[in-house]
């Protein structure tokens, strides 16, 4: 039967897609939209537009009325000396807090919070993390965005420990056709020959497709256990190996030179202060250093694929669209 299935961030990278997908399997989809938003899409797709603040728990309550189930996807996912971190806080720590509480007070039967493996602890040489590796108290963060996410992700836990209907999902690096975000930046500077070179001990990552993730998203609000988080990962690739994988694939050269950590930082922080004079962006900030220095951001979808029937498809078959899209100047 046609469900009403409420979404926040449903303008967004993932949420569009999920929306649509929705939308199209004859779900009655309802949207928590900012005023300024552009909302055309989702309202060639039918649903139901809802404009109000993030933060309003009165506002996502009254629209939580009726609904099966509820998505909360909207989040600031930024890098770089011209994040504000008073936004990025108020979208991603108050807003969870706002949609848990609105969900509570709406009696939602069944949500699902849309958390990332950033805000999980990376894992440690020669092994793979899971939804368990949580971050231990004051632990350091490579970013403001890494250190938000960790603070949502701990309100979403203990929302489930009170006994809120909430599966929290975990999505690991998103790429895709449509990516704007950082790592979209990161494979645009590639392809523009604008990176000079990478560090001489990478980080890793998992790399997972956004269509993928719209699915886990889907079979988590289907069959996922609330009170549970499952991780929602790909490829684990070294950023240098990335960078290899989406240069061969657009034809094109990758950076031959390689940096200590020490010295990238160091010139991150200059140019991040130029960054802020001029307004210019450059494809090196301090932020973007902490976040790949060594850090190995890679963890396990045993758990969706054990209980949610989830798998992703390997980055030979998602790159190509990927970067086709890029190539055709990123509309």
């Amino acid at each position: 039967m046609p469900r009403t299935i409420f979404l926040t961030g449903a303008t967004g990278f993932i949420g569009s897609r999920l929306a649509r997908r929705l939308a199209a399997r004859g779900d009655r989809v309802r949207c928590l939209v900012r005023a300024s938003s552009d909302t055309t899409d989702l309202e060639r797709v039918g649903a139901e537009i809802v404009r109000g603040e993030l933060t309003d728990v009165g506002t996502i309550a009254a629209a939580l009325d009726g609904v099966d189930l509820a998505y909360h996807l909207a989040g600031a996912y930024a890098l770089g000396p011209h994040v504000d971190p008073m936004a990025m806080r108020r979208t991603n720590v108050e807003g969870t807090r706002a949609f848990i509480a609105a969900v509570e007070r709406a009696g939602t039967p069944r949500a699902v919070h849309v958390s990332t493996t950033a805000a999980l602890a990376p894992a440690s040489e020669g092994a793979i993390g899971d939804e368990n590796s949580e971050v231990p108290p004051g632990a350091w963060f490579p970013s403001l965005y890494h250190r938000t996410k960790a603070e949502a992700h701990r309100l979403a836990r203990e929302a489930q420990a009170r006994g809120t209907p909430l599966v929290v999902v975990c999505p690991a690096n998103v790429y895709g056709p449509g990516d704007r975000g950082p790592n979209g930046d990161f494979i645009a500077d590639l392809l523009a020959g604008r990176v000079p070179g990478l560090l001489l001990r990478p980080g890793w990552y998992s790399y997972v497709h956004v269509d993928d993730v719209v699915e886990g998203l889907i079979l988590a609000g289907e069959a996922g256990r609330d009170g549970e988080v499952y991780v929602l990962s790909g490829e684990n690739l070294s950023v240098n190996d990335f960078a290899q994988r989406v240069c061969a694939a657009a034809g094109r050269r990758a950076p031959a030179l390689r940096f200590p950590a020490p010295l990238a930082r160091l010139s991150a922080s200059a140019l991040d202060i130029v960054s802020r004079l001029t307004g210019i962006r450059f494809p090196l900030t301090r932020e973007t250093v902490d976040t790949s220095a060594g850090l190995r951001w890679l963890h396990s979808h045993a758990k969706a694929t054990r209980e949610l029937g989830w798998s992703p498809r390997p980055l030979a078959e998602g790159l190509p669209e990927t970067i086709a899209w890029f190539l055709a100047g990123r509309p």
